[in-house]
């Protein structure tokens, strides 16, 4: 892979500056040359400066640096999501061994909780209960690491978003309420905003309840009205179309929950119409199925 500075070399004469006018009023053009060269390292604070001359943000150098591609963080995630998308269980365990084999070299807990997360989706996958022998050992790394993090960003949300699901319902209450509030700062970055709705939406399907147990009373119900005005609070942009919908169909399930059947149903419904309006017919039938479940548990 290319030098940091043979990738700033490359966007500096593309966009037809010369390293004298870039240079200028930041560092010498000598230091500039060495740091294009590879023969020389460069702070934050300078690369900064000459990132804003360039009218370029970090992100958009890492993604050029990176050969157009995601950074490693966003690649791993992508790569979880294209399998569990395609009901890849293999690929998915390909995933979770290559996780295991980092953490077992480097003893880092990042890779042993990607193991655990990776175990989730797997589960769902294959069908299997998620918390089926599961180690309480697994559960403390898990924990432990989420409640230490002192600032939430893309990674921790995306991780306890998929992990929650091994957590008895009072951790992930608090944890929740942790990443909504540890994730504050973080907020204007559209990918962290997109993963702590994506949070607090899993927080109330986890809280609701699972089909095969929804005539059970609702144990939750204040939290689950808590979570709701965290989302109104974020306001979810007018763009999120399927974050929009995905609400309106929790708020049905969970009308139909409390026992306001004719409403739950009616908001389900209309939540699985607008997808299929927009031709998502296989999200549309999920949500289907999902009423159909539901119906069939609680007659």
């Amino acid at each position: 892979m290319a030098s940091y500075g043979e990738t700033l070399r490359q966007i500096r004469v593309q966009k037809g500056w010369t390293m004298k006018e870039l240079a200028d009023g930041i560092c010498s053009v000598s230091f500039l040359s060495k740091f294009e060269r590879g023969d020389s390292e460069i702070t934050i604070g300078l690369f900064n400066r000459i990132l804003d001359k360039l009218m370029l943000s970090f992100d958009e150098f890492l993604y050029i640096h990176n050969d157009y591609m995601p950074d490693q963080l966003e690649h791993f995630f992508n790569n979880v999501g294209i399998a569990y998308s395609n009901q890849n269980s293999a690929q998915l365990k390909h995933l979770k061994k290559q996780e295991m084999e980092k953490w077992k070299k480097y003893r880092i807990d990042t890779y042993y909780c990607n193991v655990l997360m990776l175990q989730v989706y797997e589960r769902i996958v294959e069908e299997k209960a998620i918390d089926e022998d599961v180690d309480k050992k697994d559960i403390k790394i898990l924990s432990d690491y989420l409640f230490r993090v002192e600032i939430w960003g893309y990674y921790e949300l995306k991780l306890y978003s998929a992990a929650m699901l091994f957590l008895e319902p009072g951790m992930v209450v608090q944890l929740s309420r942790t990443a909504y509030e540890k994730s504050i700062r973080y907020r204007n970055l559209k990918k962290v905003n997109e993963a702590i709705i994506s949070v607090i939406i899993n927080t109330l399907v986890y809280l609701i309840g699972p089909v095969n147990r929804f005539h059970e009373d609702l144990k939750y119900q204040k939290e689950i009205i808590e979570f709701f005005s965290y989302l109104e609070t974020i306001a979810l942009p007018e763009s999120h179309l399927f974050e929009r919908v995905e609400l309106l169909h929790l708020k049905g399930a969970y009308e139909l929950k409390i026992g306001n059947r004719e409403e739950g149903i009616a908001k389900i419904h209309h939540a699985s119409q607008i997808l299929s309006d927009l031709g998502s017919f296989g999200i549309a039938n999920r949500i289907e199925n999902y009423l159909q479940q539901i119906l069939d548990f609680t007659k």
